[in-house]
């Protein structure tokens, strides 16, 4: 796969064990590779990455926009199951993360769609002081490179407002050479109107309710048709020769304490498995930072004794730092596929999202749906916390499910994404729900099996998420049923009318949605930035409560699930993260 490899990223040992590090990093993705970006900036501060996953910046097919997730199935992703769902008629699901320098930024869609204000307003409103959209905005436009659509894209509906845009960030954003200059666009843009959903033109500014193209992670102008933005090509190969920045091949095992641990336990360095198999430890002087993934830094943590002692005593590892959140609160987007036949070939990338909200999903539903959900609320928090087997209380999840409940029935965000794939005889347009009630939990099952998370999805436990779900459901096939996109789109095929009509009832969609929902792979909430009484991992300076220099930055640590794509806010909360470190060690 490889042709060479860059000076700096270090296969072996030798020497790094002797050298003690400023920061040390956990996993060279998404979130990573922006924190060893910005944090050497320094001259006079040192960083290592530590990362399992190989260099692919030659890697052609990586880099070009015709990539095909299956392509890399398991040699540059991490694969994991799920264990079995009841509620999903026992299915497993299976998750997906990037195994390479950039991470999951590697191997991702590349939609590039940050949420609504209102849903970071709300990681605020739980107890996280200097962060709200207000904050995190700013850091959001400081990565960016926002491309300007062309005047061949504009006429393809492609438009921006440039308030919502940064213009001098490494990371490119555009709308890529071959989105579809067929009538698809403009036909589905008045087919949503009709059902209330009117243009509106950037997904990007914190208002979302609408239909517009949405900008992908694509260096338009790059070259050629284009070629794929990640936290790499951005953040780590312009400045792969400083010298005070190395990425070391290995998969971190767990942090090393300072004298054992004890109250406000100081990191001292990590473990790690060297290409070899063998252990090193890689001391640090000031932060270890895990940036492994919402499924990995559980697990680090967990080894390292942080976590659930009830958990960490069946794993046979000391209690370091009682944490009972670790690896709780783990929430993902409940989707699902349809599909249609063309009446003639629809040409190019077909980007047109679809943002509702819950009252045009539900329509004359709303209010009871508003107010059967808010009364099971105090139900559903002690299930959640049974769930946890009481790690984290039920007043913890009532406090989060209310909060959630006035973002999706008071504060009107959009709580689906609706957005069409393209196979040129066949449309496949999939939707999510974005704001599940439902959540999960991911878990060290051996600390001799540090690949392997234990995880449990909980998609689709509580009423309230099968009800927007079909209501999105319905709301896109509807569309899909609709003039003028009718004038282009023929038979549905996936579900049909025949499996499940259009307008069949709540228990017809439940029996469905049980045997056909899955995950969306937009994982976030796994050390969450909350409180401790409310499940919470890490502080609003995402340091590890009960630690002295042990953060978290990845997706991870997002409190609140948002409507979008998932790499988008992570590069913002990693911008904000590293100014952050910054300030504190300066």
């Amino acid at each position: 796969m490889r042709s060479f490899l860059p000076a700096l990223v270090v296969a072996g040992t030798l020497g790094v064990q002797a050298q003690k590090f400023d920061f040390v990093i956990a996993g060279a993705g998404t979130a990573g590779l922006v924190l060893a970006g910005r944090l050497s900036e320094d001259p006079k501060i040192n960083v290592a990455v530590i990362e399992p996953g190989p260099d692919v910046r030659d890697n052609a097919d990586v880099q070009s926009l015709n990539f095909s997730f299956s392509n890399f199935n398991t040699s540059i992703n991490w694969v994991y199951n799920t264990i079995p769902q009841p509620q999903l008629n026992g299915r497993t699901l299976s998750y997906r993360a990037g195994k390479a320098v950039g991470g999951t930024s590697i191997v991702n869609g590349w939609v590039y769609v940050r949420g609504d204000k209102a849903q970071y307003d709300a990681w605020e409103t739980l107890g996280n002081p200097g962060w709200n959209w207000n904050t995190v905005f700013p850091y959001a436009k400081k990565g960016e490179h926002f491309e300007v659509p062309t005047l061949a894209q504009k006429a393809a509906l492609a438009t921006y407002d440039p308030a919502a845009h940064g213009f001098t960030g490494p990371l490119a954003v555009s709308f890529p050479f071959d989105i579809s200059n067929s009538s698809y666009a403009s036909k589905a843009s008045k087919t949503y109107a009709s059902l209330g959903l009117a243009p509106i033109k950037d997904l990007n500014g914190g208002a979302m309710h609408g239909t517009s193209l949405a900008p992908l992670s694509v260096d338009r102008d790059g070259g050629g048709n284009g070629r794929r933005a990640s936290s790499a090509s951005a953040y780590y190969q312009p400045v792969d020769g400083r010298k005070n920045l190395k990425v070391l091949t290995g998969t971190v095992k767990r942090i090393v304490w300072k004298n054992g641990g004890g109250k406000d336990a100081v990191a001292d360095g990590v473990e790690y498995f060297d290409p070899s198999g063998k252990l090193v430890t890689l001391q640090v002087k000031k932060d270890v930072i895990l940036s492994a993934s919402a499924y990995r830094n559980p697990l680090i943590l967990e080894a390292s004794g942080v976590g659930n002692p009830a958990i960490l005593s069946k794993l046979g590892v000391q209690t370091i730092v009682p944490l009972p959140g670790v690896g709780e609160n783990m929430q993902d987007h409940t989707a699902l596929g349809t599909a249609y036949q063309t009446r003639a070939k629809i040409t190019g990338r077909t980007i047109l999202a679809a943002m509702p909200t819950a009252a045009d999903v539900l329509g004359a539903n709303f209010s009871s749906v508003a107010a059967s959900t808010l009364a099971s609320l105090p139900l559903w928090a002690q299930q959640a916390s049974n769930y946890t087997n009481g790690a984290v209380s039920a007043a913890a999840f009532l406090r989060r499910f209310t909060v959630q409940h006035d973002l999706i029935f008071r504060k009107n965000v959009t709580i689906a994404e609706l957005f069409p794939t393209n196979a040129v005889t066949q449309l496949v347009p999939q939707l999510w729900i974005t704001t599940a009630f439902s959540w999960g939990s991911v878990h060290l099952g051996s600390v001799d099996r540090i690949n392997e998370p234990v995880i449990d999805s909980g998609l689709l436990r509580f009423e309230v998420d099968y009800q927007l779900l079909t209501g999105a459901t319905k709301f896109s096939r509807r569309a899909y049923h609709s003039a003028p996109l009718t004038d282009i789109v023929g038979a549905e095929t996936t579900p049909g009318d025949a499996v499940l009509p259009v307008e069949a009832g709540e228990e017809a969609y439940k029996v469905f949605l049980r045997q056909n929902a899955a995950n969306a792979i937009h994982v976030v909430g796994s050390c969450a930035m909350l409180p401790k009484e409310l499940g919470g991992v890490v502080d609003s300076r995402v340091k590890v409560h009960g630690t002295k220099n042990v953060r978290v930055v990845d997706a991870s640590i997002i409190p609140v699930q948002l409507t979008g794509h998932t790499a988008a806010p992570v590069y913002a909360v990693a911008e904000k993260a590293a100014a952050i470190i910054k300030a504190d060690w300066s």
